[in-house]
């Protein structure tokens, strides 16, 4: 009889442990991660401040872009230039040919990048374009400044009274250039930006060279 009881308990045993886990697995079941176990009100605050997270950081950026990440036109220079090529005609009608190369420096003063577009640099003389050279299009990481080479064929005839520039020795030119393109802040707002540069340049006829040039 003692053998029966011990058998008869052991069969239970099993059952019993079974229905222990079922229920330690219950109580632990993920019902607690579900809605209900959050109060609405719980729900509906966890909401708001998300909300009002986006919308701070919307207000920030905001802010930069309009103070420090405002947008600004970029600034171009005239870092260099020199003359190749210079010959003299004289005549009835006095001619000057020459090819000048000029060292645009071009700074990106945005906290974006630049992609500017092709323009051209043109040269003029009292009034009249005696050349013009292609400033090709590229791009300038924020804050960065990147310098362009531009070749300049240039040509002065009797039409622009070059006669009287080589009577005196100095041949006076002006340079111009404008270059447009976009910025892109964080990659999101684009805006179109430009900027120009005037420069007057001084020619020595006798030593073909340049002797002074500025800008504004």
């Amino acid at each position: 009889m003692a053998d029966q009881k011990d058998q008869h308990q052991q069969q239970q045993q099993p059952h019993g442990s079974k229905r222990e886990e079922e229920e330690v697995i219950t109580t632990f079941s993920p019902s607690i991660f579900s809605p209900k176990s959050f109060p609405r009100r719980r729900r509906i605050k966890y909401c708001g401040i998300v909300i009002a997270l986006v919308l701070l950081q919307i207000v920030v950026l905001g802010v930069l872009c309009l103070t420090v990440f405002r947008f600004k036109d970029p600034n171009i220079k005239l870092a260099a230039i020199s003359v190749e090529n210079f010959s003299t005609a004289l005549g009835t009608s006095a001619a000057i040919n020459m090819t000048l190369r000029a060292e645009i420096k071009v700074k990106n003063q945005n906290w974006g990048k630049l992609k500017y577009d092709e323009s051209v640099l043109v040269l003029s003389h009292e009034g009249l374009t005696v050349g013009e050279g292609t400033i090709p299009k590229g791009s300038i990481k924020m804050r960065h400044s990147k310098q362009v080479s531009v070749s300049v064929e240039a040509k002065l005839d009797g039409r622009s009274s070059s006669s009287s520039d080589i009577s005196s020795g100095v041949l006076n030119l002006k340079s111009y250039a404008k270059l447009s393109g976009k910025v892109s802040m964080v990659g999101l707002v684009k805006k179109r930006r430009s900027g120009e540069m005037n420069c007057s340049l001084t020619i020595s006829l006798a030593r073909q060279a340049i002797q002074d040039f500025h800008c504004q």
